[in-house]
């Protein structure tokens, strides 16, 4: 029992340096003016976060994180459960086609946000062409605020859906056909068979892919980053993208650590309402 611990003390002592102290430092931070640039650390108690509470920026950045999770995590489950469908079908090049599936979803996020710059380029972008060639026109993408919410969010979609469509047909390769074979002899068409069989067995795994995918979403940077840089103004503005320009480039720590903490909380409520959404579907399985 004593190598037991031994063995596994390193890995213990290596995440509490990693997360554990990184936390109660931010903690710590959010109740305190810190600013290299002002020469200040302060304590003033809850001021950072009643602050949060009046700014505009701050409220602006939570309503674009609340409508790309909702919108981006949708789309994904239900192009991921499409995709998952027809890859799960017999055809020639399957296990190519498998493979081509995820090379979206092997580029870096920086770099594609950077290709989905010129992909919704005004000019020269390949959207933008598509779109001239059957209305003549062409739509400002990442100027106009609610063009460029969806940009962000079809680009997070086309590059995140492939991950999902393997996981969900990893689950499909798991219900035996048999199941399939009984209700087609019941009369049972595919579409019946699809929501009476595949789905109930399949929501424990849509569930957690949800609460996965929803909670990445929230933490997201590098898209936001790469693609609009919060712009046009911070309507496309993610909360860890506040968190980023107010700790790097206003240098405002004490503040940035205040919505660090708001993004944590954010996300710890998120969590627990799908572990228990992810029980329950277990159970009744």
């Amino acid at each position: 029992m004593a190598l037991a611990y031994v063995l596994v003390a390193p890995v213990v002592i290596w995440r509490l340096s990693t997360v554990i102290y990184p936390f109660l430092s931010t903690l710590y931070l959010s109740f305190f003016d810190n600013s290299p640039v002002r020469r200040t650390f302060k304590f003033i108690g809850f001021d950072n976060y009643v602050a949060m509470t009046k700014d505009s920026n701050v409220s602006e950045t939570l309503s674009f994180t609340l409508f790309f999770t909702v919108t981006s995590v949708t789309l994904l489950v239900i192009s991921g459960l499409a995709v998952a469908q027809l890859l799960n079908r017999r055809f020639a090049l399957r296990g190519v086609a498998r493979a081509i599936n995820l090379l979206p979803w092997a580029m870096a996020g920086i770099v594609w946000g950077v290709a989905s710059r010129w992909i919704f380029d005004v000019n020269y972008g390949l959207v933008n062409d598509l779109i001239w060639r059957v209305s003549g026109l062409r739509p400002l993408w990442l100027v106009n605020v609610n063009l460029a919410r969806l940009a962000v969010t079809f680009a997070d979609v086309w590059k995140s859906a492939p991950f999902l469509a393997i996981i969900f047909l990893s689950g499909l390769q798991g219900i035996s056909e048999e199941l399939y074979e009984a209700a087609k002899i019941d009369g049972a068409d595919r579409w019946r068979s699809y929501w009476y069989i595949t789905l109930p067995l399949l929501m424990p795994l849509i569930l957690s892919m949800t609460i996965f995918t929803a909670i990445h979403r929230i933490l997201g940077f590098e898209i936001v980053y790469a693609l609009t840089q919060g712009g046009p103004g911070m309507s496309t503005a993610l909360m860890s993208y506040t968190v980023y320009l107010q700790a790097f480039r206003v240098l405002n720590f004490g503040y940035a650590s205040a919505v660090a903490i708001g993004l944590f909380l954010i996300v710890l409520v998120a969590g627990l309402f799908g572990f228990r959404l992810v029980r329950r579907a277990w159970a009744r399985l």
